[in-house]
């Protein structure tokens, strides 16, 4: 081990040794999300019965397949352990400390100092998304962990292509295609990288651009022999896009002071960017052009913000050329976001900014851990009347307590009554049946059960998520609402 190396970049390592306790303080709370639980169902399938399942269409081979395979099978053949949420927190961890490392050897690789590497670092490590998904995500550290290797096998001495780097390159973007499909727009390096090189050019480029489909065809070929299915929908018309897309830009992927900042230094990065061509500056080229492809892609399927996340380090490239108080600033607003931030949303609504927790409050706060306060005043809904109760609390919430003996509730399967084996959870015998979201559009069912005299509830705050997500201009002021043939009376849980 350089233990010289460690020294020099000491204050690197301190920060990865804080940002890894601080996501190792949440592996055993939970998984809080879907496509999360999603991931680990796929993995489980490939491991127990070798049958590969696409959690998400279209698909994700270079994790559920590739990694989280290897990992699994590993770990369950040598060491007897199954792949499980808390095994799939840790490699969501590791991940994001692999990229860290990656981005900041890229950063000193580029001739930045340490103390500038460090603050970009810092400033990509607690960004909103970044650490959303390092504490409890999906596959985009991975996919921005094979994208930035991908670069750095290009960063060669000027007038030097080095072709093995760039083969390497070309497969380490094509896994990274395979863990984030919308990736593939960044392809537009390669490209970038044949123009900018006078010893390769326009035929090296579209060898490159060949080559690089080939890899990632390779890399999805299991997906591609299962049969690809398109992707889900945002279920937004024009306006919502642009509308909404605006908001999670400023909002959710960033804060409005990084947003800003950000702005200025694409803006001040584009004006430059005709001299930096021609000087063929591959790098600066490359850092003004994947961000400005990522956000105009971002309107065509705006629906999490955490697809803007691969803009942000080629962002900081460009921010780290540029005076050490924008860089200071950055990290110091990155940083704030991280405990407060600023919204202009409450419940839905369109409000007046105001302050909320940071983006690390609201990632942990989201995990069944922490979801107890909200179940027991759920379970209050509970009273002398049978009910039926929707509340904004998923399946995996209810598991965690129930399995932690926290609430004094059962699982029970209605044998294909509820469509997609959405489970119910009974407390008194079938006295109160608590339902997960999705079970809002089981009309039948619900229907059957007003019926026999149960009272139907319905979380308030749900029930605007569900059927009145867009009109964000006017409050549910009604106590009850009709979703088809049934009545909901509605509460509010604060």
């Amino acid at each position: 081990m350089n233990f010289s190396a460690l020294s020099r970049h000491g204050a690197f390592v301190v920060l990865l040794l804080f940002y890894g306790a601080i996501l190792a303080l949440q592996f055993n709370h939970g998984l809080a999300r879907g496509d999360g639980h999603g991931i680990v169902r796929a993995t489980q399938a490939l491991l127990n019965r070798g049958q590969l399942d696409v959690s998400r269409p279209p698909g994700h081979p270079t994790t559920e397949f590739y990694l989280f395979g290897a990992t699994g099978w590993i770990l369950q053949k040598v060491f007897g352990v199954e792949f499980d949420d808390i095994v799939y927190l840790v490699c969501q961890a590791a991940g994001a400390l692999a990229t860290l490392i990656i981005f900041y050897n890229l950063l000193c690789h580029l001739g930045a100092t340490r103390v500038r590497a460090l603050l970009a670092a810092i400033c990509l490590a607690f960004s909103t998304q970044f650490l959303f998904n390092a504490v409890d995500g999906e596959e985009f550290n991975f996919g921005l962990l094979f994208l930035l290797v991908a670069v750095r096998f290009l960063i060669v001495r000027p007038g030097t292509p080095n072709f093995t780097r760039l083969s390497l390159s070309i497969f380490c973007f094509a896994l990274a295609t395979g863990c984030r499909p919308e990736l593939v727009f960044a392809a537009i390096i390669f490209p970038i990288y044949c123009l900018l090189n006078s010893k390769l050019g326009w035929k090296y480029a579209f060898i490159t651009v060949a080559l690089t489909g080939m890899a990632v065809v390779i890399v999805w070929l299991p997906v591609l022999l299962l049969g690809i299915r398109a992707p889900y929908t945002a279920g937004m018309n024009l306006r919502e896009s642009i509308l909404g897309g605006v908001y999670r830009i400023i909002f959710q992927a960033f804060t409005p002071p990084v947003f800003l900042l950000l702005c200025w230094v694409l803006i001040t990065a584009v004006r430059d960017l005709r001299k930096q061509m021609e000087s063929k500056n591959f790098v600066f080229t490359m850092s003004c052009v994947v961000p400005l492809i990522f956000l105009a892609v971002f309107f065509l399927h705006p629906s999490k913000a955490a697809h803007l996340l691969v803009a942000l380090p080629f962002l900081l490239l460009l921010a780290v050329r540029r005076s050490p108080v924008l860089l200071l600033s950055l990290t110091f607003f990155t940083l704030l976001g991280a405990v407060v931030t600023i919204d202009i949303f409450k419940d839905r609504q369109l409000t007046r900014p105001f302050f909320v927790s940071g983006s690390y409050f609201q990632a942990v706060l989201q995990k069944p851990y922490y979801r107890l306060n909200y179940l027991r005043k759920l379970f209050d809904q509970c009273q002398d009347r049978p009910a039926v109760i929707i509340g904004n609390a998923w399946p995996w919430d209810f598991e965690y307590h129930v399995e932690h003996v926290n609430l004094p509730l059962h699982e029970k399967d209605f044998h294909g009554e509820i469509k997609k084996g959405i489970p119910a959870f009974l407390s008194s015998g079938d006295h109160c049946i608590f339902l997960p979201p999705e079970a809002a559009y089981e009309n039948a069912l619900l229907a059957e059960w007003q019926r026999k005299g149960y009272a139907m509830k319905m979380d308030a705050k749900l029930y605007r998520t569900l059927f009145a997500r867009y009109d964000v201009r006017s409050a549910i002021s009604s106590a009850t609402a009709d979703v088809g043939e049934v009545s909901f009376t509605l509460f509010r849980i604060e």
